[in-house]
């Protein structure tokens, strides 16, 4: 199955929102990777905008969890909303301002996964990678 999919939840595409910079689309739908790459020391926002394909989705959620060299340095939870039924509507949450870290040792690559989750069970995992970037 590709990056982003499940039969019940398609993950189409998140906006990266830097403070200072143009808004970035990041494709997931029907792409086999996906990287991220965001200067350090940078506020930003994502936006993630999906859509519900067979059964209703209540309580979807979002985790994410950073690693470097095999160990977690960032988990994040995050609540994407109560109730979204099927539909042909493409629905969008942007999650809540974040910020890199910053210093030549945080920078490089971040293998992440996101696990997506609605009505009490895991609906799908996903590997993507985020890079850390001078400013």
């Amino acid at each position: 199955m590709p990056q982003g999919s499940h039969p019940d939840l398609t993950i189409v595409k998140f906006v990266c929102s830097v403070e200072g910079q143009e808004d970035k689309e990041i494709q997931v739908e029907g792409v086999d990777e996906v990287k991220v790459k965001i200067p350090e020391n940078s506020k930003y926002t994502m936006t993630i905008f999906f859509k519900v394909n067979n059964n209703e989705l209540k309580d979807l959620k979002y985790v994410q969890v950073m690693k470097k060299h095999g160990l977690t340095v960032k988990q994040r939870d995050m609540f994407i909303g109560e109730s979204y039924a099927p539909s042909e509507e493409i629905y969008s949450k942007t999650f809540e301002q974040d910020v890199t870290p910053g210093g030549f040792l945080v920078r490089g690559v971040y293998p992440a996964t996101s696990t997506y989750s609605a009505n009490g069970e895991t609906l799908f995992t996903s590997d993507w990678s985020l890079e850390i970037t001078k400013k």
